[in-house]
């Protein structure tokens, strides 16, 4: 056995009716979600450290997170970890045609136009641009994943002017005023070329740094 089949083996041994674990037992993907959140920064600490053995680990408790998902899944006799594999493959395989097909890209910018078509293919029956974007992200990330798909629309700056002049609200409040002041920054930024989200964690990360110097 493979040590992912072990894993598999181990995650059924702990949701087994019988000498499992009551605490696995017990839980759902809702009573879960927030461990997929934490340890997928985790995650991302481990690569800003550019620590390999951290990102080995943080590696292996994302995957943990995955086949849990799936055996919690298959035990209610819904998909397991196979057919979440199977749906992955072949998801990589219809977005990269470039390489399993007869699309060509040769270059970075051609791929996302491929990767995009082949994209919009599968989601036609989306009615919005914003179809698919998690409410559940952080509002910096996600203002820059709609604002990424109004750029594919073409109005990412029309749109933002709209807010800035009040919207649907008449009169926004303090917060929301800041809220759509930075909303505005966060646009520019991008038509700048700056990446807002790596751009605030870096800033984040000097403020702790000088932040524990007074320690």
């Amino acid at each position: 056995m493979t040590a992912v089949e072990d894993l598999v083996t181990v995650v059924d041994r702990l949701l087994a009716p019988e000498g499992g674990c009551v605490w696995n037992r017990a839980q759902t993907h809702a009573s879960l979600a927030r461990y997929v959140v934490e340890e997928s920064y985790e995650l991302v600490d481990a690569i800003d450290a550019d620590d390999r053995d951290e990102l080995r680990e943080e590696l292996g408790d994302v995957l943990y997170q995955v086949v849990l998902h799936a055996g919690l899944s298959a035990a209610a006799g819904g998909f397991d970890l196979e057919e979440v594999a199977a749906g992955v493959r072949d998801k990589m395989v219809r977005r990269h045609p470039h390489v399993f097909g007869d699309e060509r890209a040769d270059t970075e910018d051609e791929v996302v136009r491929v990767w995009r078509a082949a994209k919009a293919a599968e989601k036609a029956g989306r009615r919005s641009a914003f179809d698919g974007v998690p409410r559940a992200m952080p509002p910096l990330e996600r203002a820059v994943k709609l604002l990424e798909r109004l750029d594919e629309r073409g109005d990412a700056g029309a749109v933002v002017e709209r807010v800035g002049a009040g919207g649907s609200a008449a009169h926004p409040g303090p917060d929301e005023r800041w809220g759509i002041e930075m909303l505005a920054q966060v646009a520019a930024a991008r038509a700048a070329g700056v990446d807002p989200v790596a751009g605030l964690r870096a800033a984040v990360a000097r403020l702790e740094e000088v932040g524990r110097e007074g320690e």
